[in-house]
């Protein structure tokens, strides 16, 4: 019988190489995150629910508020509001009356700034100041965070996943802040812009509740009924997330 003899270092060498390629394997996701920089907020789902999300962003103003609130409640819809927290501070009842219909509160942020230009300390205060604030006036459990001006980077993502926030961003963009007329919001969502499609299952819709959006309570009838004749249930983020397959693109987690 002949003995096969093998060098140490050898051995040691190939045994290494096998743990590290296990690992590598078994955390795939995660290396290739760190490694290509590629941590992503959550700009769709794929479902094989026909939901679509509508989401709308205050951090100024009231005028469109209350008018919303009574075109989702007579259209028995559901949503998610992101707000800003010195807003809510300053508007208690309104962020109540959101709260009464119904609806998920979500954080956008304290300061109107884009997250990626703080430090970590600083976006670690801005995010659990936020949270905190958020919780005390809505009484909800706050884990969702959409970022001002939809600015982010691996460290806003990871910090904000650290602080329990899933990161929103969206799929379907009204462009309703920018004042082009009810005709072309609803267009913008059931159509879509140029290269975009418009509003199908898995999509995020933005909107803006605050003042800077008055076509937003024009367009918005208009825009529910459609995506209902499509047989479209509109629901908040969170029913979508839970709800979800995977999340779109590569690098965002649910």
């Amino acid at each position: 019988m002949r003995v096969i003899k093998i060098n140490r270092k050898i051995f040691l060498f190939y045994t290494i190489i096998v743990v590290l390629s296990f690992l590598v394997v078994s955390n795939q996701e995660r290396v290739i995150s760190v490694v290509t920089q590629n941590l992503k907020p959550i700009y769709s789902v794929k479902t094989d629910k026909p939901q679509i999300a509508i989401t709308f962003d205050i951090s100024w103003g009231e005028q469109n508020v209350l008018p919303i609130l009574d075109i989702l409640k007579t259209e028995n819809v559901k949503a998610t509001f992101f707000l800003s927290s010195p807003w809510a501070e300053k508007k208690p009842e309104l962020v109540q009356a959101i709260v009464k219909g119904g609806h998920e509160i979500g954080s956008h942020g304290r300061r109107h700034v884009d997250l990626n230009t703080l430090s970590e300390k600083e976006l670690t205060t801005e995010l659990d100041s936020s949270k905190e604030s958020l919780e005390k006036l809505s009484g909800q459990n706050i884990n969702l965070l959409r970022t001002p001006n939809g600015a982010y980077d691996n460290k806003v993502i990871s910090v904000a996943n650290a602080r329990g926030y899933h990161v929103i961003q969206w799929s379907v963009d009204s462009l309703d802040w920018k004042r082009p007329g009810a005709e072309a919001v609803i267009n913008y969502v059931l159509n879509g812009r140029s290269k975009n499609k418009g509003a199908s299952p898995g999509d995020i819709i933005l909107f803006h509740a605050s003042d800077s959006a008055p076509d937003t309570p024009k367009a918005l009838p208009t825009i529910i009924k459609a995506l209902k004749e499509k047989n479209y249930e509109l629901v908040p983020v969170g029913v979508l997330l839970e709800n979800a397959i995977e999340s779109w693109p590569p690098g965002s987690s649910l």
